[in-house]
């Protein structure tokens, strides 16, 4: 029988259960992750995921998106962070967002109430509660964001541990976008109130390009600055193209420190972002300027193409033979699967 987006079979026929843990698909091992492996062969399947799932990989509701304005700049609120922070077709950063991990490195989800907002033409006021509770893990916090017609945006949050636990991060992300930013110059401010110049990498960075920071500034458009400030802890900067994400990431907590630590409860942590724009703002283009793409094969000699693998799809489901052709056909190297072991549902 078929239930939402998940195939359950009342006998062997046609699906692997978590148990038959291997099968071989074109000499590429395959490793369940899931509840299901690919049909037998001679068995068709077909699967109609939800909508949602097919077009956002997740078959929830999509979060409320707010438009904002501070002044010059436009942004989107959404389920508490800010994200898409322009001047007109410029955008400034990707995403502003705080974020829980556990020990593991998990995101502990939060549960969000007492929203509040306060929202003109041209400025804001936002603000709101949120808990973070997973296992040993009980964390409680406030938000207040606001926007000024001068362009400046100001987050913060304070929050108290209300048992004790361990956390390898607690704090803000920044997320600068890869277009505006790659290859082009910045300023640093470390913690030591030394400023570095440098840039932002053109091409994948495998380490972190900048650490001990206290802040960054890039340009926009020709004279005019923007200023991402950051109090409440260290901050260094991470290329998540590393991970297919196009943005460069900032976080709290450096790398190099010790972790997990253990946080007492009633231990108090409140960290501050500000965005400050220096100089004068030109008029703006709120329409985005159509790029135009340009693909080109050079008369180079070929090269062989890199071990290419995949990852368990999220929607654990049987695989309908032409499916498995194509992935057969794909020559795949690997398949990557992440065993929860440490979630109490975990089948053995």
């Amino acid at each position: 029988m078929i239930d939402g987006a998940r195939i359950v079979r009342e006998n062997s026929e046609g699906a692997y259960t978590r148990r038959q843990f291997r099968r071989t698909l074109g000499g590429l091992t395959i490793i369940a992750g899931g509840n299901l492996l690919p049909p037998l062969e001679g068995k068709e399947v077909k699967v109609q995921l939800p909508r949602r799932v097919l077009y956002y990989g997740v078959d929830e509701p999509l979060p409320e998106q707010v438009p904002l304005r501070a002044g010059p700049l436009s942004l989107v609120y959404e389920a508490g962070d800010l994200r898409y922070l322009r001047l007109g077709d410029r955008e400034i950063l990707r995403r502003l967002y705080v974020a829980i991990r556990d020990r593991n490195w998990g995101t502990v989800t939060s549960r969000l109430s007492n929203f509040k907002k306060e929202i003109g033409p041209d400025s804001f006021r936002i603000s709101y509660d949120l808990e973070n509770q997973k296992g040993d893990i009980d964390f409680f916090w406030k938000a207040v964001i606001t926007g000024e017609k001068n362009g400046t945006i100001t987050f913060a949050m304070i929050g108290e541990t209300r048992a004790t636990f361990l956390r390898n991060r607690i704090g803000f992300c920044v997320l600068h976008p890869l277009r505006e930013c790659a290859g082009r110059p910045c300023v640093v401010e470390h913690a030591d109130g030394k400023a570095e110049r440098g840039t932002f990498p053109r091409y994948i960075s495998p380490n972190q390009p900048f650490l001990d920071m206290r802040s960054i500034v890039h340009e926009v458009v020709p004279g005019l600055t923007a200023e991402v400030r950051f109090e409440g802890d260290i901050f260094e900067m991470e290329d998540q193209r590393n991970w297919t994400d196009a943005s460069y990431k900032m976080y709290c907590t450096p790398l190099r420190l010790p972790f997990p630590v253990e946080l007492k409860a009633g231990t108090k942590i409140s960290q501050t972002i500000t965005l400050n724009l220096k100089g004068p703002v030109p008029g703006t283009n709120e329409r985005a300027a159509e790029e135009v793409i340009t693909l080109w094969i050079r008369d180079t000699k070929p090269v062989a193409l890199p071990q290419i693998g995949v990852g368990m799809a999220t929607q654990a489901q049987a695989l309908s033979l032409g499916a498995v052709q194509r992935l057969r056909a794909l020559n795949l190297a690997h398949l990557r699967v992440d065993l929860k072991l440490a979630d109490p549902s975990f089948e053995a």
